[in-house]
């Protein structure tokens, strides 16, 4: 992007997004710095804060290795890898943007599962914990076996080599000029769309599924327990459930924007909707800024926690 191209009105659209990565970078080491210090405090993390951990991290990494890059590219400064390192780059990517989906589900999932197990708080969190440990490390195993593809079919792309987005490249343009190399489009077209199922539309239905679930459970044991007894009861779970569900609604909104643009701009080529991909990288990284924002103001103990840890200062 050359400095004329600047001056002729995207000046405001990189600075918007230069805020943007910066709430990315900040929001979300807040949350694991808040996670960390009640971890050594109480000498154990607790499964949800370990779940919110994993998020926060995802999240983190995918500002590091892709958002910085592309805020980078839009000041001017032109990076490029060689063919070895677009291919650590592409695995890497892919990595993270499936683990962000699966965070996310796994949050709705986890809490959906703890309210419908009804166990007494001690058992829960020790058992919760666990699973929650095997969940992450499982996760991460099945994404990083899905993303071995990128580590064959990446390359790089050499000059203004114009190409089409996809779907699972995780960003709308060859960045460090790395890019997709499929042997066949056939093929591409079946990966693409083998992801957009596996780790777009699946975690959605089950995240929304799980929310669902949980509310309606939520608001039976209300019932159940009188009105009054039971809003008391269940006073953190609802707390937790309505945090939930506002990283659900911010989820599906940025990412199924994202995932539109993305798909509508690849398989229709219609060249005069450049804001389409304006579009799907502002979405791809709102959720990765306003997320942390969201866990914070709706997590009373990281809250309270973050507040002692200012006020220390």
């Amino acid at each position: 992007m050359t400095s004329d191209a600047l001056s002729q009105g995207n000046v405001v659209q990189v600075t918007l997004y230069g805020a943007l990565v910066l709430l990315c970078l900040l929001g979300n080491s807040l949350v694991l710095l808040t996670v960390l210090a009640m971890t050594v405090k109480h000498g154990t993390m607790a499964a949800s804060d370990l779940l919110l951990a994993n998020l926060s991290t995802v999240n983190l990494l995918l500002t590091v290795l892709r958002n910085t890059l592309i805020f980078t590219a839009d000041l001017g400064l032109q990076l490029s890898l060689s063919a070895a390192w677009c291919r650590v780059f592409m695995f890497t990517w892919v990595l993270l943007r499936a683990m962000s989906t699966w965070a996310t589900s796994g949050l709705s999932i986890f809490h959906c599962r703890t309210i419908r197990k009804q166990h007494p708080l001690g058992a829960r969190e020790a058992r919760g914990a666990r699973d929650a440990a095997i969940a992450v490390s499982a996760l991460w195993m099945v994404n990083g076996l899905y993303s071995l593809p990128a580590l064959v079919y990446s390359s790089h792309a050499a000059g203004n080599t114009t190409l089409p987005p996809m779907l699972v490249s995780s960003t709308t343009r060859p960045l460090l000029g790395c890019t997709w190399a499929f042997p066949s489009q056939q093929s591409g077209l079946a990966y693409a769309t083998a992801s957009l199922v596996i780790h777009e539309t699946v975690p959605v239905v089950l995240m929304l599924g799980a929310n669902v679930y949980t509310l309606h459970k939520l608001k039976g044991h209300v019932r159940a327990m009188g009105v009054e007894n039971g809003v008391a009861r269940f006073a953190s779970e609802r707390r937790a459930a309505k945090v939930i569900l506002a990283l659900v609604i911010l989820f599906v909104g940025c990412w199924g924007t994202n995932t539109l643009a993305v798909g509508y701009h690849s398989f229709t080529s219609w060249p005069a909707a450049p804001f389409l991909l304006q579009a799907a990288n502002f979405c791809a990284s709102l959720f990765l800024g306003m997320s942390p924002l969201v866990i914070l103001a709706g997590h009373s103990q990281l809250r309270r926690t973050l507040r002692r840890m200012i006020c220390a200062r």
